[in-house]
């Protein structure tokens, strides 16, 4: 019989992890809340700056399958343990090396491997065992939904503690180092949080698991053959299809941001506190998501489906509106698709749990979708810059079809996945 848990241990299980994951990526981003000051102080430039990503995102790519495979070896709490104490102390040495851009690079790839190849597959991992498992009502898209609103939380707060702390000083070298110290105390209290409050008895395997259990001890050693396995299984490619288009809306809201301002007239400051409701305010609906995915839907593949198909018609609809139209009804109007993404988007990598895949594959795929997921950085975001230089305003109208297009393919995969799953059930 499944050994029973408290919602105590569960939420104190969430909120380490969610805490995590708030602080674990806040210098690999570093440039989204102070683009100005990082390059002020190391005396990047623009093209520099974006090379940090680039770099961060090839290594993730480098990474990702093979991480995924080691975090299924593992214990998930020493890999957790692992990755924010060697985050931390990368952070640190950022501190009093950024001037360096060589030496930038080398830490951004670094970080790609602590954050992308062993924090991430681990978290996917136990969000899942813990919705399969136990989960809030049972199921996971909850357990996503909790895990990012804490999430969502905390970093907001973490990033404004680190603003306020680059306001502090005199000098923007010491402004810029207090922003990094607050990130690496960030990280510190996440390791200290996992370290107590963290149950790994709640996300080991249970005993009405055993086949899954005999599985596990049959391939714990590294093996390539792993890979094999997984990328014969048909709804794996769809999974990897559908959190790939995830990722590339919510990537690809953030032109949304210079649409406001270049095609519709809305002010810059407007379309940055505009930007902030999307990217940060509308994090929150992941529990909303999560519980409409569990309660109504009764899984998170339905949810992304539904979610695609209404986002395709909203995108749609960005192509309809006549010129003219008011700035404040367009500016919400771009707020309906980026609430949708919030509620969908974080708890995208709950549908491994919902095709049959063994629990100690999960970090594999995730793996494999994360690797599919950097794509749009790699390809769709430099396509868009290209053409928004060469066509100007006229690339939006390209952007919107090419979302659309993706969407309509997501949401084919989405049901290919709910099918796979009622076909498992009535079996």
């Amino acid at each position: 019989m499944e050994k029973e848990y408290s919602k105590g241990r569960l939420f104190a299980t969430l909120f380490a992890l969610g805490i995590s994951g708030g602080s674990i990526f806040i210098i690999p981003y570093i440039k989204f809340v102070f683009y100005d000051l990082q390059i002020q102080v190391t005396g990047m430039t623009n093209t520099e700056s974006a090379l940090l990503l680039t770099v961060y995102s090839i290594a993730s790519l480098v990474l990702d399958i093979p991480g995924g495979m080691i975090c299924d070896k593992i214990d998930s709490k020493k890999g957790l343990l692992f990755a924010l104490l060697c985050t931390t102390l990368v952070t640190l040495i950022y501190a009093f090396v950024n001037t360096s851009f060589i030496i930038s690079m080398i830490i951004w790839a670094i970080l790609a491997f602590t954050t992308m190849a062993i924090y991430w597959p681990i978290f996917s991992k136990v969000l899942n065992i813990l919705g399969k498992k136990t989960g809030v009502s049972g199921r996971a898209g909850a357990t996503f939904g909790w895990y990012y609103a804490f999430n969502g939380i905390s970093a907001a707060i973490l990033q404004a503690i680190a603003l306020w702390a680059s306001t502090q000083f005199a000098t923007p070298v010491a402004n810029f180092r207090a922003a990094i110290f607050v990130a690496a105390g960030s990280t510190l209290l996440a390791t200290i949080l996992v370290m107590f409050l963290f149950d790994k008895d709640m996300v080991a395997p249970t005993p009405d698991m055993a086949s899954e259990m005999i599985t596990e001890k049959k391939n714990s050693k590294f093996d390539l053959s792993q890979l094999g396995t997984v990328l014969k299984m048909p709804m794996v490619w769809a999974i990897m299809l559908v959190c790939m288009i995830a990722y590339c809306m919510y990537s690809m809201m953030s032109y949304f941001t210079p649409y406001l301002t270049a095609v519709v007239g809305v002010s810059p400051s407007a379309s940055g506190a505009i930007a902030i409701i999307r990217t940060y305010v509308f994090l929150i609906l992941a529990l909303v998501g999560g519980t409409i995915a569990d309660r109504v839907f009764k899984g998170t593949a339905k949810w992304i489906m539904i979610v695609f198909i209404a986002c395709a018609c909203i995108i749609g609809g960005l192509l309809l509106l006549p010129k003219g139209s008011s700035a404040m009804f367009v500016s919400i109007y771009t707020l309906l698709p980026a609430a949708l993404v919030q509620m969908s988007y974080p708890i995208k990598y709950s549908v491994i749990g919902e095709v049959g895949i063994n629990p100690y594959l999960f970090a594999t795929v995730t793996g494999l979708a994360a690797f599919f997921g950097a794509l749009p950085d790699l390809i769709l975001g430099p396509i868009i810059g290209s053409l928004l230089d060469s066509r100007g305003n006229d690339a939006y109208t390209i952007l919107f079809i090419i979302l659309i297009v993706l969407l309509i393919i997501g949401a084919v995969c989405a049901y290919a996945i709910v099918r796979h799953k009622k076909n498992i059930v009535t079996e």
